[in-house]
């Protein structure tokens, strides 16, 4: 067995290892190549960080990761693990991470960061073992979004300018990765981001990718809470079709609250933040 980063790895042997390790996961999922394409693109992923085990010169499992500096930490993000069925029960998870931790070091890493699905309790028993631990549960939702009442005082528009350390101040929980201004900043052409104003003020914002029909980001300032205007900005994407929203921290009561009862969505799947210091 080999061990290497994905570095020179081509796009269509990464996809097939990708779609087989996948296939009879607790949530089974296919991505085609545009897909993965832009997956590894919208989330930052580096395949010069990330790692690949081969065996006689074939990929048979991988771990994706970025990487980002935040409050002055390097933080590595895995946006996925995969092993091939044929594969597994060699701990080759715990050995790519032994092959690429050093590297990780050298760049002066401090932070392993993931996701992983409530109900995968191998999973989550796996990544313990390797020093993982849990910091927070996040609730994914999705639904089609009830018609609301819009508020008359308040205008919705395109937002082109973002100033982000504005837009910081209406949150009361931090986004996932797959949300988090590292990976939003520049907005990319894909995304959609809509405010709503009162007068000239910025009141409120939503960030949505309309092609995957997800939400990356919705806030409303503290002052302006219960007036409609969340449901607005839920409201002017509708379009009758299911939409997502991913990885809300739990923690936050009253975005879930709004997001079932005012919205109509349904959190259908659970998962747990896990972080490992390097």
């Amino acid at each position: 067995m080999e061990f290497k980063t994905l570095n020179n790895i081509d796009i269509e042997e990464l996809l097939a290892v990708f779609n087989l390790s996948f296939s009879d996961y607790i949530i089974p999922f296919h991505l085609t190549k545009e897909m993965l394409t832009s997956k590894i693109t919208a989330e930052k992923l580096d395949l010069s960080i990330s790692v690949g085990a081969f065996e006689d010169g074939k990929l048979v499992s991988f771990i994706l990761q970025s990487e980002k500096l935040e409050n002055g930490q390097k933080i590595i993000y895995n946006g996925g693990t995969g092993v091939i069925p044929d594969s597994r029960g060699k701990g080759l998870v715990r050995k790519m991470y032994d092959f690429i931790i050093p590297a990780l070091k050298e760049r002066k890493a401090n932070v392993l960061l993931l996701e992983v699905i409530e109900g995968n309790a191998g999973a989550i028993r796996a990544y313990e073992n390797l020093g993982f631990t849990v910091v927070r549960k996040l609730l994914c939702f999705k639904g089609n979004i009830n018609p609301g009442m819009e508020n008359s005082m308040i205008t919705i528009k395109d937002i082109n300018n973002f100033q982000w350390e504005n837009l910081r101040s209406f949150w009361d929980i931090e986004p996932s990765w797959q949300g988090s201004v590292y990976v939003l900043s520049p907005m990319q052409d894909k995304y959609k981001a809509l405010g709503a104003y009162s007068g000239e003020n910025l009141v409120g914002y939503i960030v949505y990718n309309p092609v995957a029909r997800r939400v990356l980001q919705i806030a409303v300032h503290k002052n302006y809470r219960k007036q409609g205007i969340g449901s607005g900005l839920f409201t002017a994407i509708a379009d009758g079709q299911p939409i997502a929203v991913n990885n809300v921290d739990d923690t936050s009561k009253e975005t879930d609250r709004f997001l079932e009862k005012k919205i109509g969505l349904q959190n259908w799947l659970s998962q747990f933040e896990m972080k490992r210091i390097i």
